[in-house]
């Protein structure tokens, strides 16, 4: 358990860090959308195909000569890994092809996919190819018990997949994450969620991810989180984190933390998830969409797009764009003005941004520094 010397000194260094990175915005992580198709139809997806062309994706050279590209331009001394988004990844054909020439790279060699498991249930072969070609990470999504997930997911069957398909990547030694998007729907599920998860599949991580009105949920109220919801949320992984922390190394402990939601105010950062929170969005994180368009990451917004890798080479967007990215007094706007954190939360994070400056929602402003009576 930290105490409040602890605490201090966390912050302090966390601030500093966050300083430096912001001046010197060093290239550490990919986040590649590699497709908007997919095989399911969820309820809450912030990437949907409907509302964008999908005959525009990448083509498979266009895919390994932007990677390419990077490690040519970038200082790559201080990279740590692709993210591989969607869509669901998997429903493109030439992933593999794409991994395999990509991965020859020494620097391509820890890369995360996020599925919804389907495709590698289906296809337990991948499991050895995917080692090869340099993955090392999986993400795998569950949001909730049995009904609960194959209802938001619009699959029946679909949890017992991403069930099985969990279980198989720990076994095969992926260092493994069970993603699960906290809606009205499951809050009261996840202490079962979590202890059931924890006994059966044993993954490094179970994080949560609090519902975003992005995408599909932006118009679909039904899911959307109360404050005292959000404070359920907060409680549970307080609570188990708190328990587990100690012992994050050691594999078959399964260590819970909240995704990046949002800031969660000084009383709570630090203690329910093994970070502090500031958005990395255009600081050390590129985000290359399904089209080549050159962003942050896969849920920002398209209003906040800074090139077309098609037309602009990648190293002159990242170097004399993303200027909205490092500098934030833009967003201080709203509830943002006046709050007595903006030193260490900046605006919170750009998949809440809008196209206005306006913010879709806040954690800690929704739901945590107003606490009801």
């Amino acid at each position: 358990m930290k105490t409040d010397t602890d605490l201090d000194l966390l912050f302090d260094r966390w601030k500093e860090r966050i300083e430096r990175l912001i001046r010197e915005h060093p290239l550490q992580i990919i986040s590649w959308e590699a497709t908007r198709r997919c095989n399911m139809n969820c309820v809450h997806c912030g990437s949907p195909s409907e509302n964008v062309n999908l005959d525009e994706e990448l083509t498979t050279d266009e895919v390994v000569s932007a990677f390419d590209q990077i490690a040519t331009d970038f200082d790559m001394s201080r990279f740590r890994h692709i993210n591989i988004t969607g869509g669901e990844p998997f429903v493109r054909k030439d992933l593999l092809e794409i991994l395999s020439r990509i991965s020859r790279s020494p620097f391509y060699r820890n890369i995360d996919i996020q599925t919804n498991g389907l495709i590698l249930y289906d296809n337990p072969e991948l499991f050895d190819c995917l080692k090869r070609y340099g993955v090392t990470g999986l993400g795998i999504s569950i949001d909730g018990l049995e009904t609960t997930h194959d209802s938001f997911r619009r699959i029946r069957g679909s949890f017992s997949k991403a069930f099985e398909a969990a279980k198989i990547a720990v076994e095969n030694g992926y260092i493994t994450t069970i993603s699960t998007v906290a809606h009205s729907n499951n809050v009261v599920e996840l202490p079962e969620l979590f202890n059931l998860v924890r006994a059966k599949i044993q993954p490094r991580v179970f994080r949560v991810m609090t519902i975003d009105p992005i995408g599909r949920a932006e118009f679909d109220s039904e899911y959307l989180l109360s404050a005292e919801d959000v404070r359920s949320v907060i409680e549970f992984l307080r609570a188990e984190y708190q328990d587990s922390c100690g012992n994050y190394a050691d594999p078959s402990t399964t260590m819970v933390e909240l995704g990046c939601g949002g800031w969660l105010g000084r009383e709570l950062e630090g203690i329910c998830r093994p970070l502090i929170f500031h958005c990395i969005a255009g600081i050390t994180n590129l985000g290359i969409l399904f089209d080549g368009k050159i962003a942050s990451c896969s849920n920002v917004p398209r209003d906040f797009i800074e090139g077309d890798l098609r037309i602009d080479r990648i190293r002159t967007v990242w170097e004399a764009r993303y200027h909205r990215y490092r500098n934030f007094e833009w967003r201080r706007v709203g509830p943002c003005a006046v709050c007595d954190e903006w030193d260490y939360c900046h605006g919170g994070p750009m998949h809440n941004r809008r196209a206005d400056d306006r913010i879709s929602h806040c954690l800690f402003h929704g739901a945590l520094a107003r606490r009801d009576p």
